[in-house]
């Protein structure tokens, strides 16, 4: 049994990042940019008013000055003239600033007649002109390879003028739930026979994390059964099994990967929950066992898959980032494997749940934020600083 750091660092070293594919632009949402993104020309490309008013030069922006308007331009147009002293040109937001220019008057700060202006007695100082190049210039790295888009990322991105980017492409993972115990949702259970969640849940947070997956039917508890399921799992970046990897009499996981010659990273880990987990690799798939009660599965994921699937898209967004807040409540010694206790976050404080047994799917929906207790960690009082993660 290993400790939970060295699985963390043996599953991580298993991983590759993967190849990269371009696709549009609007397709882009929540994608790993596999590329810097650098600016091919300044935004704006011109100096251009931030008002409708009046361009002039700012020697000419005083109190009931009289200037004369020789012109008018909009967005998308330019005006072809230098404009000298005592001139000025009737502009609207986004025009191009004119030759000669270097402030504009807001319109509010005018009395206009026929071809002339004449400045109010009070006048807003500021210039209102967005300077070439003052949201970003050329040859800027905008957004670093890695990133996961964001809706503002794409803006940014349609803003520089690509209509196609290159990301990596998504992991593809198969999930294969064990158990004679299992049935689908939607089928009705028998008496002694329950119905399979943590493989939903396990979907939804690979969906989030940005890979593609898929559910296979359930492995029944033999050998055959699971080495069927196997085989349709396969072409895959990671195949994921649930429950069936302890020592039972009908946990068969440990067994069929040694079949299918399955290279082992690691087998138990000395984490609660979780110490039943298993990973390794055949050619280009990573296998993962994971224990089957719902919340060590799930909790497992959070902590191993999401940086594991974080390193094959090339991003670090996805790693777990520890933090610190006071506790609510008072928790007594820890055992000797290191634990990540359901909690609940709120205004910098933690208040961990009472219930941790690892079938509890109810506590689990309700936390969000695993408090981390080191190995043998002494008891732990109200108002103390404790480390946690955010659950996703």
């Amino acid at each position: 049994m290993i400790s939970f750091e060295q699985a963390l660092s043996k599953i991580l070293y298993l991983a590759d990042k993967i190849d990269f594919e371009e696709v549009k632009l609007e397709e882009s949402y929540s994608r790993v940019l596999a590329h810097d993104s650098i600016s091919s020309r300044d935004q704006p490309p011109f100096d251009a008013s931030a008002m409708d008013g009046y361009a002039l030069n700012k020697i000419d922006k005083l109190p009931s000055k009289k200037l004369s308007v020789i012109g008018k331009v909009a967005a998308g147009n330019s005006f072809d003239r230098t404009v000298g002293k005592g001139q000025a040109v009737r502009v609207f937001t986004g025009a191009p600033m004119p030759k000669g220019t270097n402030s504009v008057l807001i319109q509010e700060d005018a009395e206009e007649l026929e071809n002339f202006i004449t400045i109010n007695q009070i006048v807003e100082k500021k210039d209102f002109v967005r300077k070439k190049g003052c949201d970003y210039k050329s040859g800027e790295i905008l957004l670093q390879r890695g990133k996961i888009l964001t809706s503002f990322d794409i803006a940014l991105l349609a803003s520089m003028n690509f209509p196609l980017l290159k990301v990596t492409k998504q992991p593809r993972v198969s999930i294969i739930s064990t158990g004679d115990e299992l049935v689908f949702p939607g089928n009705l259970p028998d008496s002694n026979q329950i119905v399979a969640s943590n493989t939903y849940g396990l979907k939804a947070l690979l969906t989030k994390w940005g890979a593609t997956s898929h559910i296979l039917p359930i492995a029944r508890d033999n050998i055959s059964s699971l080495e069927k399921a196997i085989d349709l799992a396969i072409p895959a970046d990671l195949v994921i099994t649930i429950g069936g990897a302890s020592v039972g009499d009908h946990d068969y996981v440990n067994k069929v990967f040694n079949k299918i010659n399955v290279k082992h990273s690691f087998y138990k880990v000395a984490m609660r929950p979780g110490k039943p987990i298993l990973a390794g690799k055949n050619n280009n798939t990573i296998f993962v066992g994971l224990p089957g009660n719902p919340v060590s599965a799930l909790v497992c994921a959070q902590l191993l898959l999401k940086p594991l699937i974080g390193k094959m898209l090339g991003t670090s967004e996805l790693n777990n980032i520890e933090k610190k807040a006071s506790l609510q409540n008072d928790l007594p010694k820890n055992g000797g494997r290191k634990h990540f206790m359901r909690a609940f976050f709120n205004n910098g404080y933690l208040e961990v749940s009472q219930k941790q047994d690892s079938s509890l799917l109810n506590v689990l929906q309700k936390a969000n934020a695993l408090v981390i207790r080191k190995p043998n960690e002494p008891p732990a009082k109200k108002g103390d600083l404790i480390s946690y993660l955010d659950l996703d």
